[in-house]
């Protein structure tokens, strides 16, 4: 039902698709590490699936109930749940998606601000995983030109049917194996503005 609901939903927007960096026409054959805000969730799997469709991806998600709803929205597309966070089997869950990446390659999906918030708090989960697993970080986002925002921590947003999304993709952030203090907050400063841009 929920999954008929995206598709059928996703189906009546327009899209606007902004990829300077021509990650999306000219992707990389090597696996990638998507961000995105928590809160844009819902047309994320559409997305994917009409920009990508022969690529395969991993995404992490939480353990709780609403954790594995999702799981069961994305085996609906075709794409595998990692469950974990950071405050419980997140360890494991980044070994499982580490591993998909590097021998099937399988791209990552990550929520920095997830899976509690607080909302456009850019944690650092996403940045060890890209300097662990030696993958670069892809952020996207979208604007919905109207829309309905629940009540929620994230302000999870609903699109309205038949309104405009534009879609934001890149650029590509390589992470080095080892970081500074400073580096380290740069990058998540320069990770969240690129989330934050629309």
């Amino acid at each position: 039902m929920a999954t008929a609901f995206i598709r059928g939903l996703a189906c009546t927007l327009s899209y606007e698709l902004h990829d300077p960096w021509k990650i999306v026409h000219s992707p990389p054959a090597t696996p990638l590490i998507f961000s995105f805000w928590h809160n844009r969730i819902l047309l994320m799997p559409y997305l994917y699936r009409k920009y990508f469709p022969k690529r395969k991806l991993i995404a992490l998600v939480s353990r709780s109930n609403d954790g594995k709803f999702l799981s069961r929205v994305l085996g609906q597309f075709n794409l595998i749940p990692a469950e974990g966070s950071s405050s419980k089997k997140g360890a494991s869950a980044f070994k499982a998606a580490i591993q998909a990446a590097k021998k099937e390659g399988y791209d990552i999906a990550v929520t920095p601000d997830g899976p509690r918030g607080p909302r456009y708090f850019f944690q650092e989960g996403v940045i060890h995983l890209s300097r662990l697993s030696g993958l670069p970080i892809v952020p996207v986002s979208y604007q919905l030109e109207s829309k309905i925002e629940l009540k929620s921590w994230d302000k999870f947003q609903i699109p309205i049917p038949f309104s405009r999304c534009r879609i934001f993709v890149g650029p590509l952030f390589s992470v080095p194996k080892s970081l500074s203090e400073n580096e380290m907050s740069f990058l998540k400063k320069e990770l969240s503005a690129a989330l934050s841009r629309c």
